[in-house]
């Protein structure tokens, strides 16, 4: 009887026209997929594939006979090292792993643009299929006009070109993770080198913990958070990045390690899953927290419903057993003493009076603008020690206004309701484990987007819109699957 009563509401939530209208693309998206735009985008980044083929296609008697060819196909062909995969893979993996003092991110640049000149070659001999640039969508597309039109209402030009550079190597991932992982095989590939680089920095965090971390004050206030210890940052440079790229890639760590069809591999990877937790605890970073606790409450929700209260009333019963600095790190947030805290409502208040002024068009990518027009609106107590507006709904509105703000969240929307309602229509139970993994830290990042202007990190910046990509690959891999059926 109660079986019934469930089902009877269970469809009349799925036929429910709010559902429905969820699950649709919106009107602009359909015109645009077929309209006049998206074929000229479409043949203009086309154009450099068509060319290549031809030329290849021409020379494929003298290829397939010269000496390159056949030691490849003798000693490389099928080689686990020599793939796209693995050197997208392993680039992204070194990129997390290398330490703040060694690295440049004209590396993530420089990379991308090599490896999307591998890849086209790739196309160029069909080793791969070109995907068309409109299948990332209208919204990414004008986030994209939106930060290139903005260098002409900058302040700081110079800089704004810089960050502009950040902007176009994040979607230089998102086209290259979604172009390239095609089947389930390759996207656990990357998946596997995400938790190594999960796994490498929480072990190095730890060790900062067992070797001692001094405490800083600019990042804890010590007159209300007595007992607190150092925060760590492993190879990230501060606490808050290193919270932030755990909560992005820990769910898809968790996920790998989860899938691994050896029992005794599976259950050692899964025991390292207790470095990352264990990371994101040291780094005392309470925005981390609140959005690793949505991402986990998202995750629980859509991989098994029926434990959710058992994993509530385990929370609760875990809170006696928790260290009391972490307890009272947690308690700051609601402490309006905390300099923080009392920061961020004065940064806040200037920044408002500044959009108010500036939102039709921004003022520029970067740090740079931000220094030159915000003093002229900051809050008295707010003068000094303000890089950015400290919430990247804010600072989005303040670089590239309200063009760029809006395209983004319509970015942002689009990738969690079509990797959502993939998750809910996949039979393919590891790729339905990916998309929740996706999903899953996407709305935890609604909070901590609100908390803190994560992207000020350029590789946290990265982090996000990789997350992003294997959302999109992942949601085309269940959109090939149910084409094949």
């Amino acid at each position: 009887m109660l079986y019934k009563v469930y089902s009877a509401f269970s469809r009349a939530f799925s036929n429910h026209w709010f559902i429905k209208f969820l699950k649709k693309d919106s009107w602009v998206e359909r015109k645009y997929a077929d309209g006049l735009f998206s074929r000229i985008v479409n043949a203009l980044t086309g154009a450099v594939i068509v060319v290549l083929r031809f030329i290849f296609d021409r020379l494929k008697p003298m290829r397939d006979s010269s000496i390159a060819v056949r030691l490849y196909d003798r000693y490389a062909k099928g080689s686990v090292f020599i793939n796209f995969e693995f050197l997208l893979g392993a680039f992204i993996c070194v990129m997390f792993i290398a330490p703040h003092s060694m690295w440049s991110n004209s590396y993530a640049l420089l990379a991308n643009i090599g490896l999307l000149g591998i890849f086209i070659l790739m196309c160029g001999v069909r080793c791969r299929e070109f995907m068309k640039v409109s299948e990332l969508g209208l919204p990414a597309l004008l986030f994209l006009i939106s930060c290139v039109f903005s260098l002409f209402f900058s302040y700081a030009w110079g800089d704004s070109v810089r960050v502009l550079l950040f902007y176009v190597t994040a979607f230089l991932f998102v086209y290259l993770i979604s172009a390239d992982i095609t089947d389930t095989d390759r996207l656990m590939k990357l998946l596997g080198f995400i938790y190594a680089a999960i796994i490498i920095t929480s072990i190095y965090g730890v060790l900062q913990r067992v070797m001692g971390v001094e405490v800083n004050e600019h990042l804890t206030d010590t007159r209300i958070n007595k007992g607190v210890p150092g925060r760590i940052f492993a190879t990230l440079d501060n606490p808050n990045n290193f919270a932030e790229f755990l909560v992005l890639f820990s769910p898809l760590s968790a996920v790998f390690a989860a899938t691994r069809p050896n029992t005794k591999q599976r259950v050692i990877l899964c025991a390292g899953m207790v470095f990352p937790i264990l990371s994101l605890l040291m780094t005392y970073s309470r925005s981390g927290w609140i959005s690793a606790m949505m991402a986990v409450m998202v995750f629980v929700y859509f991989s098994n419903k029926k434990i959710i209260p058992a994993v509530v009333l385990l929370g609760i019963f875990a809170i006696p057993f928790l260290p009391e600095s972490i307890t009272t790190r947690f308690l700051t947030l609601f402490n309006s003493r905390d300099t923080s805290n009392a920061h961020r409502m004065y940064v806040w208040t200037g920044v408002t009076q500044l959009i108010k002024e500036y939102m039709p068009t921004g003022i520029g990518l970067g740090p740079g603008s931000f220094a030159i027009i915000y003093p002229d609106f900051a809050h008295p107590l707010a003068l000094d020690g303000a890089p950015h507006s400290h919430m990247v709904y804010l600072e989005l509105l303040v670089e590239v206004g309200i063009l760029g703000f809006s395209s983004f969240i319509w970015y942002f929307w689009r990738r969690i309701k079509e990797s959502a309602c993939a998750l809910c229509a996949t039979n393919n139970k590891d790729l339905k484990l990916v998309l929740i993994a996706c999903v899953a830290p996407m709305i935890g990042m609604v909070f901590h987007f609100a908390a803190e202007y994560v992207w000020y990190y350029p590789r946290v910046l990265f982090a996000f819109f990789i997350l992003m990509g294997i959302s999109t690959a992942a949601v085309r891999i269940h959109r090939a699957e149910t084409k094949s059926l």
